[in-house]
């Protein structure tokens, strides 16, 4: 992960972006929010908000059914998992549990103390039938993340109004590393229903920092959740800006038309932008990252069916 910081104002804030941004080239800009957006847009800006561009546009917001890396993004702002992950690290810490599992001697039983306190988006209360509901919601309905539990989970029940007891079917020694995955965010009981199918990929109603606000082609709008139950974000919320390609993308941040721009520039343009940090006035800071390219080459078809052609 690159990220490119114009100003030591906004650490305060990159904190609360790390997880929305948990993969990716970041820019961020040195001068106060702007004031326009690009053509089009009915996503507005203001000097308490940040305005973050990116080309990635969310196929769903429903978390039992998004995988892809642009819903996970903002998964992370809005909602809260059972586990996550410390600032920097691969080290899993309670979110929504109060302390990491105590699991039974035969590896198959695990029972999770959770969070008081917490609420929805709807102002609906978080508890263990919430929980229970969400994790049964992220298999049953089936989406395309469901077989990361589904084959794996016996039974999810409340053991106390604030505790869940999850039974597998093998011992998995990486279960709760599972529950720290952004689509087992608790979601309201109230805004969303168990069933084959039954998505709802334009909204979405957690217990995270920010609530969605506006979710449209061309941005998605968060503002900060006043009744979160952690520590609140040092801005008034964010605009996402999705912008149609990288050479727009890449003229927004060098003309300050977003504080933050990340996924996806090409090779070439973020050379640019290194090359250009002094006079620019943004440092580059670099962190790993854990996301993980691939490309896969169809062997049925010429010229990649001679093993020649591959091998070249």
């Amino acid at each position: 992960m690159n990220w490119f910081t114009l100003s030591r104002k906004h650490w305060s804030t990159t904190k609360f972006l790390a997880l929305f941004l948990c993969s990716c080239f970041l820019i961020i800009s040195c001068g106060g929010s702007p004031s326009n957006q690009q053509t089009g847009s009915s996503i507005t800006s203001n000097s308490n908000r940040l305005t973050i561009g990116t080309t990635l546009k969310p196929r769903t917001l429903d978390p039992a059914d998004a995988y892809e890396l642009a819903a996970s993004n903002i998964h992370y702002s809005l909602g809260d998992r059972l586990y996550t992950y410390k600032l920097g690290t691969s080290e899993l810490v309670p979110q929504l549990a109060t302390a990491m599992p105590t699991i039974s001697k035969d590896g198959l039983t695990y029972t999770i103390p959770l969070r008081q306190g917490v609420v929805f988006h709807d102002n609906t209360p978080f508890n263990a039938e919430a929980m229970a509901f969400s994790l049964r919601r992220f298999i049953e309905n089936g989406g395309k993340p469901s077989s990361l539990l589904e084959g794996l989970v016996d039974s999810i029940e409340p053991s106390g109004e604030y505790e869940l007891t999850i039974k597998i079917k093998n011992p998995f020694a990486a279960f709760p590393a599972l529950l720290a995955f952004s689509g087992t965010c608790a979601v309201s009981p109230n805004a969303y229903e168990i069933g084959s199918g039954k998505f709802e990929p334009t909204k979405f109603v957690g217990t995270g920092p920010y609530k969605l606000v506006k979710f449209s082609p061309n941005g998605i709008r968060l503002d900060v959740f006043e009744e979160y139950w952690g520590k609140k974000p040092p801005n008034q919320g964010l605009n996402v800006q999705i912008l149609t390609n990288s050479a727009n993308l890449f003229n927004s941040i060098k003309t300050g038309a977003v504080d933050i721009g990340y996924q996806s520039l090409d090779p070439d343009q973020i050379l640019s932008l290194q090359k250009g940090a002094a006079s620019g006035g943004w440092q580059v800071i670099e962190s790993p990252s854990n996301n993980i390219n691939y490309m896969v080459l169809n062997t049925q078809m010429a010229p990649l069916d001679k093993p020649e052609v591959r091998q070249a």
